[in-house]
């Protein structure tokens, strides 16, 4: 018996213990530091110079559609990489494509580079002694947002702090030399780049120089200088001179091993490469906004500066069309009600998303299946992305071969928003975001044809009869009349958790 209730105060004392640490960070102090000027002498700014010349005080732009070119992309620019590259990203995961960006880093930091890698702490569970290793490097720093301090017991900890640690930075950002920037839904992981056999996130990116470039890196700054940001150093042990030898037996050994990679050959033979050895990149140029919530809303502060104003203000100026591409789709009793009254007003408003075999969280998709109708019979036009058949998901987890992951919104052929906001309450609520609205009709009419083009073939239109919902495949001119290409028990754990009380954590 005394045994017993020792064991449940030494618990007891364990749990407490780690609420303390969950629930606030100590202040812990850390070096301030700034984006630099571009470098006027590298191969890049040569490269980059003559356009930007012609386009003063503009934006110019690349779609980045295909997860080989958005990899390209990178490796590309952190190879021309001069002076700094900083990174932002929600998650970074250590398979091929995030090691092979790796290896691409620690060569610019080897030849003089500064290099700031940011990431969310909620997915470094594993990452502790490589992120160390890395900074060990004297050009590369690594800091964590919002992390957790007990870094053995994470997941206790994620609950018994869930107030704090719900926050999370969902920025996605890759700048070099502050003369051109990746920004778009993309993490670093081969999901999002097409070397995954299970599971291909459709996401977009936009490739970017010109005036928003100095934009971006006021934000990775502003993040970087963080009091919610804290050095890797800070909350994990030091790594020691042998481990960081076996790490670079290990490297060496990996990319021996990678050399002869089908996927890069895939790299090799991209259409982004062939136009970068061309010169042939055909920018867009216009005005653009570089819109992103403060790192404050973490803690809930500064309400006014939260991206939801700046796209709410962006949305509302719609007078034709607005077309929504989301792949976590969960509009609310509020946002259904302005989608509804922009119908009204004589707006088109087309939202696509993922369909319930598509989708790779059933818990939103349970959160958005509640209003779909209503938005239907309102006169919203809903498109749900197909299923790869031959790669259904399961009923517990969503792991389709190709899903839905862009977060792309267009306003009358005129104007597009390429970010990490999904239109749901985490979103609008809890995670931070950041995006890029560019103004160019010929941009916008070229995204919204493209879109056209593909939702006929890979996309569900979903309607109303006689009250039911039903699918439509266009491209076969089949009809469905209940969830198509998902199980039962699939639509059943849906409906199930549709009952929950959690929208505000969709």
């Amino acid at each position: 018996m005394l045994n017993k209730i020792l064991l449940n105060t030494l618990l007891a004392t364990c749990f407490f213990a780690l609420v303390a640490c969950s629930s606030s960070l100590p202040e812990v102090a850390k070096t301030p530091s700034y984006k630099l000027a571009p470098p006027t002498d590298s191969s890049l700014y040569q490269y980059l110079q003559g356009s930007l010349v012609q386009h003063p005080d503009k934006t110019g732009v690349l779609p980045l559609g295909s997860g080989v070119d958005a990899f390209l992309a990178r490796l590309a620019i952190v190879h021309a990489a001069r002076r700094s590259i900083d990174l932002q990203y929600y998650i970074y995961r250590a398979d091929e494509t995030g090691r092979m960006l790796v290896w691409y880093l620690i060569d610019a930091a080897d030849r003089g580079v500064r290099i700031r890698l940011l990431l969310d702490d909620l997915t470094t569970k594993t990452l502790d002694e490589g992120l160390m290793i890395l900074a060990s490097h004297p050009n590369i720093e690594v800091r964590l947002f919002n992390p957790s301090y007990e870094r053995t017991f994470r997941n206790l900890a994620m609950i018994t702090g869930f107030s704090r640690l719900n926050h999370r930075m969902h920025n996605k950002s890759l700048t070099v030399d502050n003369l051109i920037t990746i920004v778009g839904g993309r993490n670093i992981g081969n999901e999002y780049f097409s070397k995954n056999k299970e599971v291909d996130f459709g996401d977009f990116d936009l490739l970017t120089i010109g005036k928003a470039v100095d934009k971006v890196s006021d934000q990775f700054d502003l993040y970087w200088n963080a009091p919610v940001v804290h050095d890797i150093a800070s909350l994990t042990e030091p790594v020691t001179a042998s481990m960081v030898a076996k790490a670079q037996a290990n490297m060496a050994q990996r990319q021996a091993q990678f050399e002869g990679d089908e996927f890069l050959e895939r790299l090799e033979f991209s259409e982004l490469l062939n136009k970068i050895r061309t010169t042939q990149m055909a920018w867009f140029w216009g005005e653009a906004e570089v819109i992103y919530d403060p790192p404050e809303k973490a803690i809930g502060a500064q309400q006014d500066q939260w991206l939801l104003s700046d796209l709410g203000r962006f949305l509302a100026k719609a007078k034709q069309q607005v077309l929504l591409i989301s792949p976590y789709f969960v509009p609310t009793k509020s946002g259904s009600e302005a989608l509804i009254a922009a119908v009204k007003n004589g707006v088109k408003v087309t939202v696509v998303t993922n369909s319930l075999a598509a989708t790779d969280v059933l818990a939103v998709h349970a959160g958005y299946q509640r209003y779909r109708q209503l938005l239907l019979e309102n006169g919203v036009t809903i498109y749900e992305m197909k299923v790869d058949v031959n790669h259904r998901p399961s009923a517990w987890k969503g792991s389709s071969r190709s899903s839905l992951h862009a977060k792309t919104f267009v306003l009358d052929a005129h104007a597009v928003f390429v970010g990490s906001f999904n239109f749901d309450p985490r979103s609008a609520w809890i995670n931070t975001e950041l995006g890029l609205i560019f103004y160019d009709e010929v941009f916008a009419s070229l995204i919204l044809s493209g879109i056209d083009n593909n939702l006929r073939e890979n996309a569900y239109r979903v309607g109303v009869e006689e009250g039911e919902l039903v699918w439509f495949d266009d491209s076969q001119s089949t009809t469905y009349y209940s969830e198509p290409d998902a199980s039962f028990w699939r639509k059943l754990m849906a409906d199930l958790i549709g009952l929950l009380p959690i929208e505000s954590q969709l």
